[in-house]
């Protein structure tokens, strides 16, 4: 049987190696060991952006709004 396939593949959660700032909104400081929440970009020049934990928190939410309305619609 096939494995199913995940859709969040590029996201992780990381503690940072350094001060940064959040990508979304750069007055947010990400230190050195705080949570930092990372989304890896596609293709051939693949970089990454962080987000701090307040942020991330954000967008996870948005995301799991979005998902919910994607399997609503798999129901119609």
């Amino acid at each position: 049987m096939a494995r199913v396939k995940s859709v969040l593949q590029r996201l992780e959660v990381r503690p940072a190696g350094r001060l940064s700032h959040c990508s979304h909104k750069k007055s947010h400081e990400i230190r050195k060991g705080e949570p930092r929440f990372v989304v890896k970009a596609r293709g051939p020049a693949a970089g990454e952006k962080g987000y701090c934990a307040v942020c991330a928190r954000e967008m996870i939410e948005k995301a799991h709004d979005d998902l919910n309305q994607l399997e609503a619609r798999l129901s119609e």
